[in-house]
């Protein structure tokens, strides 16, 4: 038994030092931006030299992408399982609600991407990944042979919906409202819209 925890316990320590890198690494993003991070300021946060922590990340890339894959991996599971376009405002509203839903799981990630509402400052790699995930998931939104006044709605609802819980820093609020009790009037409204725009 002894020995098959000595087996064990370099491995969870590997994990719980790469758990706290990516943890002080969102921590100095959020402070000073991606570009203005360098991983020696991660380093010294850690009080880690360079060489441990390359052991762990090896360029400020892995790290971000540390950050960023458990969102970007769920999107991709919530994609690959839906069709190419739904066929009612029914399913639609399901795939959003669940999209949100993974939005709000990730908030580490969520936080990050939040720097910035453009997504110019991402490595090559993670934007293109990042730039699909939004044009697949807004031709989702879409239902079969809709107006291009609905199209327009359609988009707006997406819009919203990444604005109340990816983009929230800056949002107007309402004073002494519960997070929970707006997301409940948003996620409401958004029903509303997606079913205004249901092809007759």
């Amino acid at each position: 038994m002894k020995t098959e925890q000595r087996a064990t316990k370099p491995s969870g320590e590997k994990q719980g030092s790469r758990e706290k890198i990516l943890e002080i690494a969102t921590n100095l993003f959020l402070e000073h931006g991606y570009a203005g991070t360098p991983l020696s300021a991660i380093a010294a946060q850690l009080d880690f030299t360079k060489a441990a922590l390359y052991y762990h990340f090896k360029s400020k890339v892995d790290i971000l992408s540390g950050i960023l894959s458990p969102l970007l991996d769920a999107i991709d599971e919530l994609l690959e399982q839906a069709p190419e376009q739904f066929p009612d405002a029914q399913q639609r509203w399901e795939f959003l609600y669940n999209y949100s839903q993974v939005l709000l799981s990730h908030s580490r990630a969520v936080t990050v991407l939040a720097i910035s509402s453009s997504n110019t400052w991402l490595p090559e790699g993670i934007k293109e990944r990042i730039d699909y995930h939004r044009r697949r998931t807004m031709e989702l939104a879409m239902l079969p042979d809709m107006s291009d006044e609905d199209q327009v709605k359609a988009i707006l609802v997406m819009d919203m919906l990444h604005r109340e819980i990816v983009f929230t820093d800056d949002r107007m609020v309402v004073p002494g409202m519960k997070p929970e009790r707006r997301r409940e009037i948003v996620y409401g409204f958004i029903r509303e819209a997606l079913d205004s725009t249901a092809a007759h």
